[in-house]
């Protein structure tokens, strides 16, 4: 896919309505009330969690209030998350990831995404994450977007540098968790060097 400029402001996304994203494996979909179950799996293990801050989930109305805040952003135009389904599973939610917040401005923004453990190592997050990133320069006219990982998120890191992102540096111990205090790698992929895989 071509990464180029939008013609005009008129061609950028407006949220209105959802946007749905395909790849060769997967379907990126808008979150549903339904999804519940599915996201409360994911946020309740503490492997998939426990680098994002904060506690994995315990009670299923946790993923059911993370669903409609979500939806609540989408609404006022604060941020896009999608739901990761399998094509052939398009009803079956097994992560999500999007931009967390968009400053339209500096035309810049920040992804988060996580995985259900069972679908580790298949390189799905790549592959979901490489269609939010042609999404955001081509869609939302994005010049830089940016991520973090913790230090001692391997997997995370990995992923980030397999898409092209860059270290741009290091917080030293910006956050605590589990009686440790924990380095935070700040990481950016701007547009200009962004090469889509060869189809």
């Amino acid at each position: 896919m071509d990464i180029r400029e939008p013609m005009d402001s008129e061609a950028l996304f407006d949220f209105g309505e959802f946007p749905t994203l395909e790849t060769p494996r997967l379907y990126l979909r808008e979150l549903a009330p339904a999804d519940a179950p599915a996201v409360f799996a994911i946020r309740g293990d503490y492997e998939v969690t426990k680098y994002n801050g904060g506690a994995n989930y315990t009670r299923l109305d946790q993923a059911v209030a993370l669903i409609r805040g979500i939806a609540n952003d989408y609404r006022d135009k604060r941020s896009i998350r999608w739901g990761i389904t399998l094509r052939h599973d398009p009803k079956h939610v097994i992560g999500m990831c999007g931009y967390n917040y968009w400053l339209r401005k500096d035309a810049r923004a920040s992804i988060g995404y996580d995985l259900a453990r069972a679908h580790w190592g298949k390189g799905i997050m790549p592959e979901a994450i490489r269609a939010i990133i042609e999404f955001g320069f081509q869609r939302m006219g994005l010049k830089r977007i940016e991520a973090d990982a913790s230090a001692d998120n391997m997997r995370s890191v990995r992923v980030l540098e397999k898409l092209g992102f860059q270290r741009e540096g290091v917080q030293h111990e910006q956050f605590y968790e589990e009686s440790e205090s924990g380095d935070l790698i700040l990481f950016s992929l701007l547009r200009r060097d962004y090469r889509p895989p060869a189809t």
